[in-house]
């Protein structure tokens, strides 16, 4: 996350009219809020600020395997025109051929004494 800094006009409680304001973000919060006028500043609490990055910390790890499985099957899709057609059909005929092998070795049965 990185640090952005705005400019747009609001209304100061201190001036009493609209001025323009420095509104600086960290990442996609709000960190603080100055009058360019009458340069009254006004801090978010760090210690709000950290349970909030420490939540939405946790909550990205939670959800980031779902994130990447969503976009993998996304990829292989938008790509899978593209596969050559022997990508899919070898495995395919491999795993049919240990399953025939595997089918003879187990059809035999043991000999008898």
């Amino acid at each position: 996350m990185k640090d952005e800094e705005a400019k747009i006009v609001l209304f100061c409680i201190n001036c009493n009219k609209e001025s323009p304001h420095t509104v600086n973000y960290i990442g996609s919060y709000l960190r603080s809020v100055s009058c360019n006028n009458c340069s009254r500043t006004i801090e978010i609490d760090r210690r709000h600020l950290r349970t909030v990055f420490a939540e939405d910390f946790i909550n990205r790890i939670l959800t980031k395997p779902h994130r990447m499985t969503e976009d993998m099957k996304k990829a292989v899709a938008t790509l899978m025109p593209f596969f050559p057609k022997r990508l899919i059909r070898e495995p395919i005929k491999v795993l049919k051929e240990i399953y025939e092998v595997l089918k003879k070795d187990n059809g035999k049965g043991s000999p008898k004494k």
